[in-house]
């Protein structure tokens, strides 16, 4: 882990304990005033350019780490963007251009170590709902597109939005996913050519087509699924301490390197057969170019042999494509970087970065890209210690593009499939929901609604109404927060104590005087009522007015002489200001206070024998006069 930037407390914290050492100089007020906004411009830099942040500390050891990690991720992730480009409804180079832009421009300005920026199954899924059945030139467009609004949500620092997604929705989300995922793959598997949106959509044509299926495609993609299983469990092997050090290190990198073992091998067996026989009974996958891509940017307009749209009709056909693709990719950078040590993830720089890969990308024909679990997984087998990995693997895809890429006709699209359900098979986790139905019901509602949601109606509906399922439980907690109301006793004298659990705003405060008023009725409006508001984090002018009508609520259940005392107890002070008093509401910072007041009302109604309470009274500090 590369070390992390200061945050602007912690340095404050420092300065101040460097001012308070023996022997501190002061400096001259002329120097004084240079420095912090030297240091604020540092600070600045290192934030939006993280490189210049570990760069400077970068060893030998890391470099060793780094350029490990690199050669495997750079062999894992070739064959994983030709896959997620055949899933996204595009030629399988295209993939790759999404794999070398993406992960050279994170090496500078990316915040989160073990992100390698490429094509995902996740995105490449949602991608194709709105560029099913359009010209290619729809889906550089949507990537482009995609970056410009990240972008513009990073320079807004909009990235808070995405802290309203709770942890069981992006578990839903990922689990939805990779259903859909799979059951995308199985056409391949089964050599059924067709492109459809939608779950119901694809399964009510798979069954409808199901006879045209081909048994060479089906036993290629069972054998690649059956080898890559075999060589993960070789993962265990790695992990044993018992066993030889060499034989694990083997081990771990013959499991690493499985998906990209798999792609050889059927590669190899397809080009001998057809130098053999011609052609092959399995449906291979097919390439555009075999060069680099030119850097242009795309234009706004596409136009095609069949007919020609502007700008407004590009965006009419992609729709809400613009707005879901950004959140989807951001969704898993910001999942990886919470799995990190710190836990702490610069929303904001993140979008800013993955906006600039989309937006670059889009000049190199790629798709949209972002991070992925899978490469966060190996990233960490491999040792990996800072974003300089991703030059080393930026250069192998490079360098595939540049000489093999005549090579990947010869991939059986079967074998791509394999690869994305072995991967994706991963993010399949059903032990977070029991743990959530034995111990939270509410999460486990919501995420089986998103679940459901997702996986019924599209990856995107299900994360428009997760956003939406979480802001209704959000604002449920603002207008019904945790409110303790019960009977407690102070020296044999009865009050009802009401201690809110967080803030009181506008819409709880209805609540506070329905839950007040009740237990007030139940005891016969003859008890005082505390409000205890030592936890009260804040409240809003409505709610502040609340408690105001609740005195009165209180004196019009009898007549004056016999009101219920509302006490306001350890209030603060900017908040007892926003309270308009009345006669029978008072505030209190003292328990003895409480006291006092809560024997005054014993006394006045009758509760307290006067006599007896002469000492009492006396104790408290105020004169009683008796007849």
């Amino acid at each position: 882990m590369y070390p992390q930037l200061e945050t602007e407390a912690e340095a404050l914290e420092k300065a101040t304990a460097r001012a308070l050492l023996p022997g501190a100089i002061s400096k001259p007020a002329s120097e004084a005033g240079k420095a912090p906004t030297a240091s604020k411009w540092k600070r600045r830099l290192h934030r939006h350019v993280p490189v210049f942040q570990w760069l400077p500390l970068y060893s030998t050891e890391w470099g060793i780490d780094d350029f490990i990690a690199g050669i495997t991720l750079g062999l894992t992730i070739i064959p994983e963007s030709m896959a997620c480009a055949l899933l996204a409804g595009l030629p399988a180079r295209y993939g790759l251009c999404s794999a070398f832009i993406g992960p050279l421009i994170y090496l500078v300005f990316g915040s989160i170590d073990k992100v390698i920026i490429g094509p995902t199954s996740l995105v490449a899924l949602v991608s194709v709902q709105f560029t099913v059945g359009r010209p290619i030139e729809f889906a550089f467009l949507l990537t482009f597109l995609s970056g410009i609004v990240q972008i513009i949500m990073g320079t807004l620092r909009m990235g808070f939005i995405f802290e309203f997604i709770s942890m069981p929705v992006i578990k839903a989300f990922s689990s939805a996913t990779a259903i859909l995922v799979i059951e995308s793959q199985l056409k391949v598997l089964l050599g059924i050519k067709y492109l459809v949106a939608g779950l119901m959509n694809s399964v009510g044509m798979l069954s409808s087509r199901i006879d045209e299926s081909n048994m060479a495609d089906l036993t290629v993609g069972v054998c690649a699924i059956v080898f890559l299983l075999l060589l993960e469990l070789l993962e265990r092997v790695a992990h044993n301490e018992n066993r030889n050090k060499v034989l694990r290190i083997c081990c771990r990198y013959l499991s690493t390197s499985r998906n990209t073992l798999i792609v050889l091998i059927a590669g190899i067996v397809s080009y001998i057969w057809i130098h053999n026989s011609g052609q092959v009974p399995y449906a291979l996958s097919k390439n555009a170019l075999a060069t680099l891509p030119n850097f242009t940017v795309p234009s706004l307009d596409i136009v095609t042999s069949e007919r020609s749209y502007s700008f407004w009709e590009v965006l009419k056909e992609l729709n809400m494509g613009i707005i879901v693709i950004p959140i989807v990719g951001i969704l898993t950078n910001i999942s990886i970087g919470k799995l990190t040590p710190k836990g702490l993830v610069d929303t904001n720089q993140e979008l800013l970065t993955v906006g600039l890969c989309n937006m670059f990308g889009s000049c190199v024909q790629a798709m949209p890209s972002s991070g992925a679990f899978t490469r966060y997984a190996i990233s960490t087998a491999c040792g990996l210690k800072t974003p300089m990995a991703n030059l080393y693997l930026g250069i192998i895809v490079l360098l595939a593009l540049s000489y093999l890429s005549p090579y990947f006709n010869y991939i059986p699209e079967a074998t791509l499939a394999a690869i994305l359900i072995c991967s994706i098979f991963t993010l399949l986790d059903f032990k977070l929901p029991l743990r959530l139905w034995r111990d939270s019901k509410r999460d486990f509602a919501t995420w089986l609604l998103c679940f459901c949601v997702s996986v019924l109606f599209g990856v995107e509906v299900g994360l428009f109404v997760s956003i939406v399922v979480t802001a209704l439980h959000l604002l449920f907690l603002w207008a019904r927060p945790e409110i303790r109301v019960k009977i407690e006793q102070l020296e044999e004298m009865q009050y009802i104590r009401v201690t809110p659990g967080n803030g009181i705003y506008f819409p709880a405060i209805n609540y506070l005087r329905e839950r007040v008023l009740k237990a007030c009725t139940q005891a016969d409006f003859k008890i005082t009522v505390v409000i205890d508001g030592q936890r009260i984090s804040g409240m809003d002018y409505t709610a502040a007015q609340g408690i105001s009508k609740l005195s009165s609520d209180l004196c019009r259940q009898a007549d004056a002489s016999s009101s219920t005392l509302l006490i306001l107890f350890r209030f603060p002070e900017h908040l007892q200001r926003l309270i308009d008093h009345t006669d029978n509401l008072v505030f209190c910072e003292s328990e003895g206070k409480v006291k006092e007041f809560l024997t005054q009302e014993s006394l006045r109604n009758g509760y307290i024998n006067l006599k007896e309470h002469i000492r009492a009274s006396i104790d408290l500090g105020y004169k009683i006069d008796i007849d």
